[in-house]
């Protein structure tokens, strides 16, 4: 229970105490004085979405399956590797 708290502290400290001078650094004059984006219906976006051919399952099912091959592949060979 005691380290559940201490735990749950240091996430609200932590959070609490970011400072990334490095990324406010980074952000241009110009970038600071642009305006905010432009918001879009959501309506026309998700008609495109749905105009998309739709995906071989065929196609799909060997690429899972060569992607599959590929990591067990992968897998064989760390196993085989020696770590001193």
């Amino acid at each position: 229970m005691r380290a559940l708290i201490c735990l749950s502290l240091l996430l609200v400290l932590s959070a609490c105490s970011i400072r990334a001078p490095e990324l406010d650094a980074s952000i241009t004059e110009t970038s600071r004085a642009a305006d905010w984006p432009e918001l879009v219906p959501l309506g026309p976006l998700l008609a495109g979405a749905e105009a998309l051919p739709p995906r071989a399952a065929d196609t799909e099912g060997r690429t899972l399956q060569w992607r599959a091959a590929d990591l067990r592949r992968r897998a064989a060979i760390l196993r085989r590797l020696s770590i001193n």
